[in-house]
């Protein structure tokens, strides 16, 4: 062969090499903006949301969201006698209702008097109820107020540690006064004279008894009291138990 039939031989090879690669086929073009899916990627499932532009989607059995203010569904009802609940404030200030049940409230108890503290008048007795009183009580005056007589009668009382009793006079001029007191039972006695005033809380002392025992006095022993105005004034003696309860009687002497 010579070189022309060389080369013709070569461009009929060449040609023939073009057509067959031409009859191969081509790959599909996946559309613009989407890419391919790759072998082995998840696939898109049936029923999802799309996604919406601005917003989440809403999740499948998630509760529905309700307007502000509104019960929810299946919430419990207010139970009855419960206090509406007002705008800004509390239905009753400072009080809530008693819970059914609940113990009562109980008013607080009132407080004792301390000891010596009770106060209070005693229950005056007959004297001739008082004898456990009113017998050592002659034998008492008979050292305290030797040669007078009684003015008045016998003041006795059941006393209660605290308690007074008392009694009226006149206050003479010209006279002298002693008092005596005797305790059956209380143990601490004191006496006192006063005027008696037309203000109450505003009596004058006459005096006191000095004793702290169950017997007690004042003016006795030669040492009676004598007024000091020469009229005629209104006044009283006061008998306390400063300790003790029991029975106690007094007498008023003068001269």
């Amino acid at each position: 062969m010579n070189r022309s039939g060389l080369t013709i031989s070569l461009l009929v090879a060449f040609a023939s090499l073009g057509l067959g690669c031409k009859d191969q086929q081509q790959p599909p073009q996946q559309p613009n903006g989407y890419y391919a899916q790759q072998p082995g990627a998840y696939p898109q499932q049936p029923g999802a949301y799309p996604q919406q532009p601005g917003a989440y989607p809403q999740q499948p059995g998630a509760y529905p969201q309700q307007p502000y203010g509104q019960q929810q569904p299946g919430a419990y009802p207010q139970q009855p006698g419960a206090y509406p609940q007002q705008p800004g404030a509390y239905p009753q200030p400072g009080a809530y209702p008693q819970q059914p049940g609940a113990y009562p409230q109980q008013p607080a108890a009132p407080s004792q008097p301390a000891s010596g503290a009770t106060g209070g008048s005693a229950q005056a007795l007959d004297p001739n109820l008082a004898a456990l009183a009113t017998g050592p009580l002659g034998i008492f005056a008979n050292t305290e107020a030797p040669g007078m007589a009684k003015d008045g009668p016998v003041v006795a009382g059941n006393f209660q540690e605290g308690q007074t009793l008392e009694s009226t006079f006149t206050f003479q001029p010209g006279k002298c006064y002693t008092l005596v007191a005797q305790g059956a039972g209380v143990t601490s006695l004191q006496l006192e004279m006063q005027y008696v005033a037309p203000i109450p809380g505003f009596a004058l002392s006459i005096g006191k008894s000095s004793q702290t025992g169950s017997q007690a006095s004042i003016g006795g022993k030669a040492n009676c009291l004598r007024p000091l105005s020469p009229l005629a004034a209104n006044a009283k003696f006061i008998v306390r138990a400063v300790k003790g309860s029991g029975i106690a009687a007094a007498q008023l002497y003068s001269k």
